[in-house]
């Protein structure tokens, strides 16, 4: 009689042993379940690789782009990058499971400009609608459910044209032209991730960012006609071959008085700076305003007084001294921007 009690507490206290193992691994199981959730996303840019990013994380890509003027010439764009993203599936994810990507303060700002981009507008094109810099936060741009597909991020940086004239901009191959920040978000928890994009530039690339003109953008045509070799000049401000031309400067908006700057641009000859290089070695093009040759790469000031402006300038044609040019036609390429002090 006295076994049976003794016996029962021993078997009531290995129930009690047990039990507290038996919760100990539910407890493992449950908290290996949270942590096999805590999951991200898969990114890749131009069909490359797919790059896996876990939640807390940022995914640090590096892109080349093409800049060039957009259609309507309001707008720089960035362009030539596809990005796709896809939901990265787990063990224990549900088919209703979607994560997003989005503009968003905790990643900071959505756009941030290269160098040559600080004193200009800037903004992104998500999904057709363009927002000027600073981009809102919260502008969801990507969806991407639990079912192993890559969708498009559709987003464009560009940089504003403006309306007065401004210093040119001059992007070179490699450039690092600015940074996308985005996070990535979902449904199911509270984890999230984020995207860094860097952008460089794959193309030279050279523009005054102004809806002011010089000739309404049109061609300045310089044509010499027929001339004998030894009817050309060896200096830039007495050679006879040379054509008058009438610059004229306009702004699309009324009220604008400024100093302006124009620019020579092109490739200077071999032997004189002065010149613009011409396809015929021994032969250079000067640009030539107030009695002084303007240097190619160099500028000369004048004024926009209530949104116009011009000048008289003279183009002339001069040969290498000591040289007789080879006969046949010439030709060259230059370019005037305008910009400011």
């Amino acid at each position: 009689m006295d076994r049976c009690p003794a016996g029962s507490v021993w078997v009531e206290k290995r129930r009690e042993i047990n039990m507290k193992r038996l919760y100990g691994v539910m407890g493992l199981l449950i908290l290996m379940g949270v942590a096999t959730t805590v999951r991200a996303t898969d990114c890749r840019v131009n069909g490359g690789v797919w790059t896996f990013v876990g939640a807390g994380g940022t995914l640090n890509l590096r892109v080349p782009v093409t800049v060039r003027l957009g259609a309507d010439r309001t707008r720089i764009v960035l362009e030539g990058v596809r990005l796709e993203c896809r939901f990265s599936g787990f063990g224990g994810s549900q088919p209703w499971y979607t994560d997003y990507w989005a503009t968003s303060a905790r990643v900071g700002p959505a756009w941030v400009p290269g160098p040559k981009f600080t004193r200009e507008g800037t903004g992104l094109r998500i999904n057709g609608t363009h927002y000027n810099s600073p981009v809102p936060n919260g502008i969801r741009m990507t969806t991407m459910p639990n079912n192993g597909v890559g969708y498009p991020v559709d987003v464009t940086p560009y940089i504003l044209v403006r309306n007065s004239p401004t210093n040119p901009i001059d992007v070179r191959i490699g450039d690092v032209l600015g940074g996308l920040n985005l996070e990535q978000t979902n449904n199911y928890n509270t984890g999230s991730a984020a995207l860094a994009l860097t952008y460089t530039a794959a193309n030279n690339f050279s523009i005054s960012p102004s809806t002011c003109t010089i000739n309404n953008n049109n061609p300045i045509d310089i044509d010499f006609g027929n001339v004998h070799q030894r009817a050309i000049g060896t200096d830039p401000l007495t050679t006879t071959i040379r054509r008058d031309r009438r610059l004229t400067y306009s702004c699309p908006d009324g009220g604008i008085n400024t100093p302006i700057t124009i620019s020579y641009k092109g490739t200077p000859s071999a032997f004189d700076t002065r010149l613009l290089r011409m396809s015929n070695p021994d032969v250079g093009t000067a640009l030539v305003r107030g009695g002084s040759a303007v240097q190619v790469g160099g500028s000369f000031l004048t004024r926009i007084t209530n949104s116009g402006g011009g000048d008289d300038v003279t183009f002339t044609l001069v040969r290498r001294a000591g040289s007789l040019p080879a006969a046949g036609a010439i030709s060259g390429t230059g370019v005037l921007v305008m910009g400011v002090p």
